[in-house]
Order: structure tokens, then sequence, then C-alpha cells
């Protein structure tokens, strides 16, 4: 049987954006099963109807986030990086804005596991879990692209390979961030897997 793939959401909505707000403070605060639809809709503001009518389940409201959260990292990094020239440089300052992002947000890890749990039993958030797998994925490759400049076209693998590699690596900070109290040694960790990605990737190293 095939899945039913989740319909696409406008986040540009002002009310899609309320409830991704309130969802995101309410899980944040009281766990991805401690608020409810019912909760999330009264702390946005609006009927728990508007909520179903975007977001067809409490999963998609929850990946929608997910993906929500990832572009507005993509966009800042974006902004910051738009006046420095290309370099390696540029790359490990993009990679610190990704490391600050987690550490701010590392409380909620667990929806991560929540989705990955979810995805075992329900096709629609296997697919749109991978869908947004390959949104992460092309964020990388345009990071890569938009901080190397002309180097990229020097990496040892092609951009999407090293997106592929450079997003495995976060995921597994993430959850050591998540899982250590020790922010600094986790940091440390985070340093060491940026200077042998650099090393790995780009033919002499740093630049």
């Amino acid at each position: 049987m095939l899945a039913t793939p989740f319909k696409s959401v406008n986040l540009q909505n002002k009310s899609v954006r309320r409830i991704l707000r309130a969802a995101q403070d309410l899980w944040t605060r009281d766990g991805y099963h401690g608020a409810s639809l019912q909760e999330i809709a009264a702390a946005a503001g609006v009927a728990k109807s508007l909520v179903h009518y975007h977001f067809e389940s409490k999963e998609h409201l929850l990946i929608e986030l997910q993906s929500d959260w990832s572009h507005r990292v993509a966009r800042a990094i974006r902004a910051r990086v738009a006046a420095t020239p290309p370099s390696a440089a540029a790359a490990f300052a993009a990679l610190d804005q990704i490391w600050e992002a987690m550490v701010l947000t590392r409380a909620q890890f667990p929806f991560a596991i929540e989705l990955w749990r979810q995805s075992v039993t329900s096709p629609a958030v296997r697919d749109r879990l991978r869908a947004f797998d390959r949104e992460l994925v092309a964020l990388y490759v345009e990071g890569l692209s938009t901080t190397l400049g002309p180097m990229v076209k020097h990496l040892a693998v092609p951009p999407p390979r090293a997106a592929a590699l450079i997003q495995a690596v976060l995921d597994g900070i993430g959850l050591r961030l998540f899982l250590e109290d020790d922010v600094a040694a986790v940091r440390q960790t985070f340093d060491d897997a940026k200077s042998l990605l650099v090393t790995a990737l780009l033919p002499g190293g740093p630049r």
C-alpha cells in the first residue's frame, strides 16, 4: 500500500507561523508528548481545526517545525557569509554558526528521535523525513558552494557526497550534545571534526 504524502505547508502564512512558534515553545518546555495539538492551538490563539487544516497530524507538525528551523538557520548563515570572501575560513565560520544553533536548541534533540521512531510505523512520516533529509543535504551543498566559491571544485568528493558526510557528522555531534552535560567537551569534538573534514575534503587543508 502506497503512503499518502503529507500536503505542502505554506510557511509564510501567519497562522502557520503562530502554530509553529507555539509548538516549539510548548514542546521545548513540556516535551513532545507533554503538549497536545489542542494545547498548541490554544497557545497559538487559533482553533484546533485550523491546526488540522494546515498539519495533517502531530508528526506532520513536528517535521515541518524541524524543516523550518533548518531553513531559518540557513538564512542566518547566508546573511553573515554574504560579505565574506569564499575560503575554508568562511566554511569554518558557517559550521560555527550551526554549532551555536545546535547549542541553543539542544533540548529539542528528542524531536529528531521521535521522528525517527514514528517513521518506523508511518510511511507518510518516513517519506517526509526522507524529503527533509534531502532538503538538508541541498542546504549543505549550497553552503559549500557559497562559502568555498571556486574551491568547491577541488573537494576530494563531489559536493553532494561532502554534504552528506557533513550532515552525518553533525547528526552525531547533535546526539553527543544532548547526552553530554559538558558542552565544552562536545565543542572540542566538534572542532576536531571540523579540522578532519577540511583536511580530508580540501587538498592542502585550510586556506
